[in-house]
């Protein structure tokens, strides 16, 4: 009898693993499917730090508040092993989640199987959280919270464990997975009371062994030793100072409650929470699954019966995270509220997983039918969610503005250069492209945080992607650098040097050309060169005989016919309401003032350009448009 039941017990335990195994593979293909491979470009709260490790795990870096020194180690170590492998680092970070994510799957599988949930049932529910628009997302990208997620499941299920067999083994990979879990992400904390209520039962064998489990829990904090590590060994993408006894303190004991927290709202704005919090859950998962699987937990929870006790905890684990994701505010729905309210969707799918067991028990037929519309539920919804993941996922924006900063590495001359950008999406994605693609070689990347003026005195030839100037305008670079006026020059398209003085003189640029545009501004010099089969480069060297009040615009055409014989003959237009992209306009020059500005002009396919035509003009509120003469350059050798 033993003997039986020893053999049935080894086939129910193989049988749950096969279900936990199939359904995390399936989860796995979901998120490779949509897995995010190249530098973030996305600006959606789920991708607010991507961008950072990204660069943070191919230099074994740190990153952010609580410093995370768990994931920082394992990725690196995953990042650097597929590196050799030829892997790209952006997409080795994103598997790393992806991989995360499948056991989050798998592990909800298990744990339903220790609520006596069959095997079919707790996988097809489980893909319910695969599924969920934030794990799906998180999954795709390199982000912390499928590992957080993971791990929080191991709690719960180590902690059912334990509270029903009292193993002391148990207990001790309960402690390690909680201490491990809150070092990771402090949040995990508030699913205390659950755990409690789950090994309640356990309480005298805790108290016996309950040194060991201190011990064992004491190892998280020893993962903290690794942000000092690496800072001494030379890491050279960090957050913080973990290097100091100070900024290591304040990297342990931070949990970002200060700066995400606001309770100080009135009864309209706790409304208004919890309708945004009600919306972004119904956003992950279809509304009507999500509450029939958490009242689930709660109509099991208020019953007398089996489950009961598990019900209780894993209701006492969701409300919390539901708490917290309401008092985590800023006006407007963060990547903090996103992650907080990750850890309901999986509890939701446990209590689906133990509605559709009920329904089986009660009647077969009910049962095939509901398992039926849920499966196709499933499907329907993750095919809404999948355009969304991609959204972030394929976002190639960013690209523009690498492809816009590498047009200056590998500068020629021996004077410095440095550029700047905003610390966020473009720097992260400058650093990596710099780091991992060998591209802007040659330059010093730098943050808008740094010491600007003191670059600038030391001499170094001062560059930024125009569309840095959206954020910090003109004004702003003034102030930096302590100056009362601030010039311009175009570095090339869409780059853009900063200087305190004239960077171009008169003996910088021959007067090849002067053609005298009639309006106190000649262009003095002109270059027009092949880029690519179907690019080209204008170089527009333009002299300010005069200071002048007039803002004037600047028309640049690719034409057919010089001059154009009907408007079709204009191929390409690089108009710009001001000179240097926008940027400078000809009433901050000085007289004598020379200021060098580019265009890039695309060739249509199949066309047959002649000449570029360039000229000023202005808006007359009683005359119209007031013109320049155009200046023409003629194609040079087409490559």
């Amino acid at each position: 009898m033993i003997l039986s039941e020893k053999i049935h017990s080894l086939a129910k335990a193989k049988t749950i693993k096969f279900w936990a195994l199939a359904a995390g593979l399936v989860a796995l293909g979901l998120f490779l499917s949509t897995l995010q491979t190249n530098v973030n470009s996305s600006l959606h709260s789920y991708a607010t730090d991507v961008g950072e490790i990204q660069n943070a795990l191919p230099r074994w870096g740190l990153i952010h508040y609580s410093g995370y020194p768990l994931y920082t180690a394992l990725a690196s170590l995953f990042v650097a092993a597929l590196r050799l492998l030829g892997i790209e680092p952006a997409a080795s970070a994103s598997l790393f989640s992806a991989l995360w994510g499948a056991v989050t799957v798998s592990l909800i599988v298990i744990l339903a199987h220790e609520l006596e949930i069959k095997g079919p049932i707790a996988a097809l529910s489980a893909l319910a959280t695969a599924v969920s628009t934030s794990v799906w997302v998180d999954a795709s990208i390199a982000e912390v919270h499928t590992m957080t997620l993971a791990l929080t499941l191991a709690i719960l299920l180590y902690a059912v464990r334990f509270g029903r067999s009292g193993s002391k083994k148990e207990l001790l990979l309960l402690a390690l997975f909680f201490s491990q879990g809150v070092m990771h992400q402090r949040s995990v904390v508030i699913i205390a009371p659950a755990v409690a209520v789950l090994i309640w039962p356990q309480i005298q064998v805790l108290w016996k062994n309950l040194i060991p489990a201190i011990s064992v829990s004491l190892l998280a904090l020893a993962t903290y030793l690794y942000m000092p590590l690496r800072v001494w060994m030379g890491a050279t993408w960090f957050f913080g100072s973990p290097g100091t006894w100070d900024g290591f303190w304040a990297l342990v004991f931070d949990n970002r409650g200060g700066r995400v927290f606001k309770l100080d709202a009135n009864w309209d704005k706790w409304i208004k929470r919890i309708q945004t919090v009600s919306q972004i859950l119904a956003d992950d998962l279809l509304w009507p699954l999500l509450i029939l699987g958490l009242a689930t937990l709660v109509w099991i929870a208020l019953r007398k019966g089996k489950n009961r006790r598990e019900s209780i905890a894993l209701t006492l684990a969701w409300i919390p995270n539901f708490l917290l994701t309401l008092v985590i505010w800023r006006g407007r729905v963060t990547d903090a509220q996103l992650a907080a309210k990750v850890p309901i969707l999986p509890i939701a799918s446990i209590g689906l997983a133990l509605l559709l067991t009920w329904i089986w028990r009660r009647s077969r037929q009910a049962g095939i039918a509901a398992s039926l519309l849920f499966t196709a539920t499933l499907i329907i919804w993750g095919m809404q969610v999948r355009p969304f993941v991609l959204s972030i996922t394929r976002d190639a924006s960013i690209e523009e503005v690498i492809a816009a900063a590498d047009q200056v590495s590998n500068p020629t001359d021996e004077q410095p250069t440095t550029m700047v950008a905003l610390w966020g999406t473009d720097y992260w994605a400058l650093a990596y492209a710099q780091e991992c693609r060998d591209q802007l070689q040659g330059i010093n990347l730098v943050d808008h945080n740094a010491n600007h003026q003191a670059i600038v005195e030391r001499g170094d030839r001062y560059l930024t992607v125009n569309k840095t100037f959206y954020v910090f305008p003109v004004s702003w670079w003034e102030q930096k650098l302590n100056l009362e006026r601030l010039y311009l020059a175009s570095a090339a398209p869409g780059v853009i040097e900063i200087s305190p003085t004239p960077p171009i003189t008169s003996e910088d640029v021959p007067a090849d050309i002067n053609f005298d545009l009639g309006n106190g501004i000649s262009i003095r010099a002109a270059e027009l060169n092949w880029t690519a089969q179907d690019r080209l480069r204008l170089t527009l060297y333009w002299e300010s005989l005069q200071e002048t009040e007039a803002e004037y615009s600047v028309a640049v055409h690719l034409v057919a016919h010089d001059p154009p014989q009907d408007p079709s003959d204009v191929l390409y237009q690089a108009d710009a309401q001001h000179p240097i992209d926008s940027w400078y306009p000809t009433s901050r020059w000085s007289k004598g003032e020379i200021v060098r500005d580019t265009y890039a002009l695309t060739v249509p396919e199949d066309s047959q350009p002649t000449a570029v035509r360039v000229a000023l003009y202005r808006t007359d509120p009683e005359t119209g448009f007031i013109n320049s003469p155009w200046f023409s350059l003629p194609l040079p050798p087409a490559p």
